[in-house]
């Protein structure tokens, strides 16, 4: 560990009321410290990173495994989907800004920082058209790909294809085989990189509520993509009514939500499917983004166009109350990673 990060990390452990840590052990147990507290003493391994995201977790859970000490990662930036999803694990987390989560025998610490996080530009963030080039190589991991080929799929200039790649290249996501025009790119941890999709994408959309009356949720998604498949308007319905169809969970379904084209007029189209736009208790949202971004691999099934199942995933977890849920059933019965 460099010495100012260890200075820090034993900052801000021993400024924890009633808990103490020693790091001078002796050589050969393998711990690199010894964390007391609450009349217990744990020896404890560290990793220690730079920055800890969903693109390096599924590594250190992976490390943990082999790990017979309780394992405690340290990072200057770690992001809250990083925390949460280490600490599912057991795995304790520090960060620069004073968050600590430790769970040991006898002894469980969890603290919030005090300090706003750094603002940093991340390359090639995979959110907007970089989050496409990941999609695409999510929706068709067996394949390996050339930039330009890459390029056109995505709909992407070969200049950002290739900057997405390398970033995931150089976060061991995707690997690389051959070299100039013939070299080729294959991805080889798709949980990882799926995860980095999630916690990196964001929406720049417009919502638009409506009701219908309709007799039920599967009668409400099917009276309105037959309006939109009227009007001749790209649509997909996405969200819980799209998982209901494509793999069903005992759940309710009280609102049917599709993104469709960000040039068209929302309101016009809900004249169109007899739909009334309404300041609460919607029952149809229709949603737009002017660049078309969550229209991107939507598939046709049984005569209705969904979302892919990257974007299904991501739209079901904002839905505060089941919206998870029917997300990690998603996860597990059609994308399976």
């Amino acid at each position: 560990m460099g010495l100012e990060l260890e200075a820090e990390v034993l900052r801000v452990l021993r400024d924890i009321p009633g808990l103490d840590v020693e790091t001078d052990r002796p050589a050969g147990d393998g711990a690199d410290a010894v964390i007391r507290g609450a009349g217990t003493q744990t020896p404890v391994a560290f990793e220690v990173k730079t920055r800890v995201n969903a693109a390096n977790v599924h590594q250190i859970i992976h490390r943990a495994s082999h790990t017979s000490l309780p394992l405690v990662v340290i990072a200057r930036e770690m992001t809250e989907g990083a925390r949460t999803a280490l600490a599912a694990e057991g795995i304790g987390t520090i960060d620069g800004l004073g968050n600590v989560r430790l769970e040991l025998p006898g002894l469980l610490v969890r603290t919030d920082g005090t300090a706003r996080p750094r603002r940093t530009k991340t390359r090639a963030s995979l959110s907007g058209k970089t989050g496409l080039v990941a999609q695409a190589m999510l929706l068709d991991r067996g394949r390996s790909w050339h930039v330009a080929e890459l390029a056109q799929h995505a709909g992407v200039s070969p200049a950002l294809a290739h900057r997405a790649l390398q970033r995931l290249v150089d976060l061991e996501l995707v690997a690389s085989q051959g070299a100039g025009p013939s070299k080729q790119r294959r991805l080889v941890e798709p949980s990882a990189l799926f995860d980095l999709w999630v916690e990196e994408h964001r929406d720049r959309g417009r919502r638009h509520p409506a009701f219908l009356l309709a007799a039920g949720a599967e009668d409400l998604a099917a009276m309105v993509c037959r309006g939109l498949e009227a009007t001749g308007v790209r649509y997909a319905l996405t969200g819980a009514a799209a998982i209901a169809r494509i793999a069903p969970i005992l759940t309710s379904v009280p609102v049917v939500e599709l993104w469709v084209e960000g040039l068209v007029d929302a309101r016009a189209l809900y004249t169109e499917i007899g739909a009334d736009e309404v300041a609460s208790g919607p029952n149809v949202v229709l949603q737009q983004e002017r660049d078309d971004i969550p229209l991107a691999y939507r598939t046709r099934r049984d005569g209705v166009w969904f979302a892919n199942v990257c974007r299904l995933y991501f739209d079901a977890r904002r839905d505060p109350q089941r919206g998870p849920e029917q997300a990690d059933h998603l996860r597990r019965e059609v994308i399976g990673f």
